[in-house]
């Protein structure tokens, strides 16, 4: 394993389990209403800043490789996912977290799609495409899940 492989694996489970950390608080009964408004607001900016770094990473593996084919529909994806975050900072935190799970789920679809057959994106890590295909999976689910959590 290089040493970027174990930094992002790093990076990817410390993010992972930051945002879990918010969507167990939201699990929790007994808490008053503004609490729950409060911790799905956390979540989702943390949602969003870490949709805004996926669109980033897309752009950069789209820069290194800029004459690679794949690397226009890599860059317009990053574009996308990026502007994605920036809306979902703009947002009401339910409506944000609605927006955030929807758009991990269809970028893991994307990351997913990084395979010979599919998308020609050579530039693309396998490892990485895995990776990042699971914890958008993860990251999405965990956001879908918290914008249904409601005072009991």
């Amino acid at each position: 394993m290089t040493e970027t492989a174990r930094l992002l694996l790093t990076a990817g489970i410390l993010s992972a389990v930051g945002l879990a950390v918010f969507a167990w608080r939201l699990s929790r009964p007994g808490r008053a209403g503004h609490e729950y408004l409060v911790d799905q607001l956390k979540l989702s900016q943390l949602a969003g800043l870490l949709l805004a770094g996926a669109g980033g990473t897309g752009i950069g593996l789209a820069v290194a490789s800029a004459s690679a084919p794949g690397a226009f529909v890599e860059a317009s994806a990053g574009v996308l996912t990026l502007a994605a975050g920036v809306a979902v900072l703009r947002r009401e935190p339910v409506e944000a977290l609605l927006i955030a799970g929807t758009v991990f789920l269809l970028h893991a679809g994307f990351a997913w799609f990084h395979r010979p057959a599919f998308i020609a994106a050579e530039f693309v890590p396998r490892w990485f495409a895995t990776g990042l295909t699971a914890f958008d999976v993860y990251i999405g689910a965990l956001c879908l899940l918290a914008r249904r959590a409601r005072p009991r």
